[in-house]
């Protein structure tokens, strides 16, 4: 019984492994400010069941001459005063059925200002940069964000 529950789980971890492997958005990635150009945080993309991606904040960095925080004092709701490690910064992104290597309809959280901003993605230079612009909603222009893949 044990040969055959340690076979099914090298399985289905191989399995994921594979799927996980030929998805390009799905790992690790650096996250850059668009305004300093430092990298802030590593977060882990993931695909849930449904095909929807969502990040999480796995490692934090400092940025020289900034204030350091922790929490994310700006969020609202169930977000408000996490810890920025483990904490979901973008939800609900998909694939483009229309065009390659394009994700809509996700939500993207800026930890900082607590600010949360529809989102749409593009990968870029072979998948090693994931290009994210956010904006309000009814805002006619929005803000661009690098991802790069690690």
């Amino acid at each position: 019984m044990t040969a055959k529950l340690l076979s099914g789980l090298l399985l289905t971890l191989t399995t994921t492994l594979s799927f996980a492997a030929g998805d390009p958005l799905v790992g690790t990635w650096k996250t850059i400010d668009d305004r300093t150009g430092y990298s802030l945080s590593d977060v882990v993309i993931r695909k849930d069941k449904d095909n929807h991606y969502s990040a999480t904040i796995v490692s934090t960095r400092t940025v020289p001459g900034a204030t350091t925080s922790e929490i994310c004092s700006h969020c609202t709701g169930a977000q408000k005063n996490k810890p920025f490690i483990g904490l979901t910064t973008m939800t609900g992104l998909i694939a483009n059925p229309n065009k390659a290597n394009e994700f809509v309809g996700g939500v993207i959280l800026d930890p900082k200002s607590g600010q949360h901003y529809n989102a749409r993605a593009r990968l870029m230079n072979n998948g090693k940069h994931l290009i994210i612009h956010g904006r309000l909603d009814g805002a006619s222009i929005g803000r661009n964000v690098t991802w790069v893949k690690n």
